[in-house]
């Protein structure tokens, strides 16, 4: 039973004391619960280590390292946990750390690294302990990874050469794409990193051209599949390889698998992994050892975003002649799910061609940026909090720093932020008004107010109605027939909607039409009220929703600095978001913890890849 609170009235002894101070949840209990009675272990510590194990998944660890509990325990309490906010969480009856893993290790739950696959619920290897369906996953991707390692038969290096003097005729800043390139077709596996604005969609779809070519001169055919980890991602991708289209126009010598997977970089539809691999609700996916992914080249764009189980369940549907080339920024945030795979390979290094990384390219030349941003995002990602300060203090072109608190600051103190979303406002009413929807979303995408929190002082709930009270009067009125759908209203999707084109974070505004109001949503369509499930009015947004997106001005509202939420990653996330400004409402403190806190995702699979030898040669 949950009381009103969330406490768990059900728990009993330790479990009990970790639960009224905010560590544990309902969830966390019960399993440990159900999963000590079911394999007689009455050891209260064990108890423990299944619920934290458990609360640390949740959390997006892959396991739990008993010596890190502590630490760790301190970002699993909820933002909005007052009572938790009471508790010295390092007071609590914690085991000695030596004796606990003693514990765990004896218990007829947990096995070690050589068990049989599925004989326990649990392992503990290099003193973490994991649940035993995500061990199998690390292992799976750890193993496949090192297969995918030994070479691959003769490229036709006469036609990679010439392909890449085409793409890149001279010049330092294409340098890393040249390699890049090449480490894809000469490679089964390869990692393309790199910040915002570096050139990786470009990247990718040189790659298609590439290995066209490749096809081409060797007088095959090959298939291609693109994917990414969500409907936003995957459309964003389609989107940008139609603008960015390196190569000839029109297909030539390859034939590709349907839509999904054509030839030419500008004519390829991008889909979610899901998708692509087949995944039924409750049913798992289509596409693993037992039937393979029918493709000669999968190209997975915004890696940073992919879980630990997605991983595996690719790595498991490709074929081991299939190229595989991940694109995406190790420093953003981590997916919502356990793991952080990019992170992961990257820190581990990946056998390849390439003389420098191996299997792993790093994108460092910016193209997008103004200098003042790429500046700040890379004092952010070094962890170099003095840097970052002065850059935001001394507030060059493109940068602006409010030293004051987000939880109390009211719009009147914020008079410049005030302004930005009066003319926003006037710009959107203006053109939803007139029923331009692409001038709509425009101007909606011309800034936007991210939060760490959903809730709370510093969360979208407060900073959503405090913009809504500048920008609702510049908006026009809501129809008879329903108010609520106002011209101009900014909106959310929470949902994706496949058969429309829609992807949960696609935004939008309400146009007037002849015919009504209608949505005219960021992926240039527009649609009737009537048709639409889970969209939400949206004068603000968290970080995590924003991450994938690209607007022409962000404010970030960053909370206090005692805030789980707070990390480097977020910060990093949330800057990379902007093309030409960046506004920072904050403390000083929160800044500088921000800078130093990186996130704490709890991962055997880095030690298990060096151990592996999966690096460069």
């Amino acid at each position: 039973m949950i009381p009103s609170d969330g406490r768990v009235v059900s728990a009993t002894g330790v479990l009990a004391q970790f639960a009224a101070a905010g560590v544990l949840e309902a969830a966390d209990v019960h399993v440990a619960k159900m999963v000590t009675r079911t394999g007689g272990e009455n050891d209260p510590s064990v108890a423990l280590a299944v619920a934290l194990t458990v609360r640390a998944l949740r959390a997006g660890s892959v396991c739990l390292p008993l010596d890190q509990a502590r630490p760790m325990a301190h970002f699993f309490v909820r933002e909005d946990d007052d009572q938790a906010a009471r508790t010295d969480i390092d007071a609590l009856p914690w085991p000695d750390p030596l004796d606990w893993l003693a514990t765990v290790v004896d218990s007829p739950l947990v096995g070690d690294e050589d068990a049989t696959i599925n004989s326990r619920p649990l392992r503990c290897v290099d003193g973490a302990v994991y649940l035993e369906r995500y061990w199998c996953d690390q292992e799976s991707i750890r193993v496949i990874l090192a297969h995918r390692a030994e070479p691959l038969p003769a490229v036709d290096e006469s036609a990679l050469t010439a392909a890449l003097d085409e793409f890149f005729p001279g010049g330092d800043q294409e340098a890393d794409q040249r390699r890049a390139v090449a480490a894809a077709v000469r490679g089964r596996t390869t990692v393309i990193a790199g910040g915002p604005g570096t050139g990786k969609t470009r990247t990718i779809s040189w790659v298609v051209e590439a290995m066209r070519r490749q096809w081409m001169a060797q007088g095959e055919t090959g298939r291609i599949a693109l994917a990414a980890p969500t409907g936003k991602a995957a459309a964003r991708l389609t989107e940008s390889l139609r603008e960015n289209t390196a190569g000839p126009s029109s297909p030539a010598g390859t034939q590709g698998a349907g839509e999904d997977a054509m030839a030419v970089p500008g004519q390829l539809h991008a889909v979610t992994l899901h998708r692509l691999l087949g995944a039924r609700p409750g049913r798992g996916v289509s596409f693993g050892p037992a039937r393979r992914l029918p493709y000669d080249l999968v190209v997975v764009d915004e890696m940073s975003m992919v879980s630990l189980s997605l991983m595996a369940r690719l790595l498991e549907a490709l074929s081991p002649s299939t190229r595989l080339v991940m694109v995406g920024d190790a420093d953003q945030l981590t997916p919502v799910d356990a793991g952080a795979v990019l992170a992961d390979i990257t820190a581990a290094g990946l056998a390849g061609p390439d003389p420098l990384g191996g299997g792993i390219v790093e994108l460092r030349h910016g193209f997008r940026f103004d200098s003042a941003i790429a500046q700040l995002a890379d004092a952010v990602r070094r962890g170099d909090a003095d840097a970052t300060l002065e850059l935001l203090r001394a507030s060059p072109e493109g940068l602006q720093f409010d030293e004051l608190d987000p939880g109390i600051v009211e719009l009147d103190a914020l008079p410049a932020l005030r302004r930005e979303l009066e003319v926003q406002a006037r710009g959107i009413g203006h053109a939803a008004t007139s029923g331009d929807g692409n001038g709509a979303v425009r101007a909606l995408e011309g800034h936007r107010l991210l939060c760490a929190h959903r809730t709370g002082v510093y969360g979208v709930s407060r900073w959503s109605a405090m913009v809504q009270q500048v920008q609702r009067p510049a908006l026009a009125s809501g129809s008879d027939a329903d108010p609520d759908w106002f011209t101009g209203r900014p909106l959310l999707a929470t949902r994706n909607m496949a058969e429309l084109g829609i992807s949960n974070g696609d935004t939008g505004v309400v146009i007037a039409t002849p015919e009504g109001p209608r949505a005219a949503m960021s992926n240039g369509r527009s649609y009737a009220p009537f048709v639409l499930e889970g969209i939400e009015t949206m004068f603000a947004m968290t970080i995590h929703k924003s991450q994938g997106s690209q607007f022409d001005r962000v404010t970030v509202v960053l909370p206090g600095a005692d805030s789980p939420l707070l990390t480097r990653e977020l910060l990093y996330t949330a800057i990379t978001r902007a093309r030409r400004g960046v506004r920072i409402i904050g403390l000083r403190e929160a800044i500088v913890t921000a800078v130093r806190t990186p996130a704490r995702r709890a991962s055997g699979l880095t030690d298990r890849l060096q151990r592996t030898s999966v690096r460069p040669h």
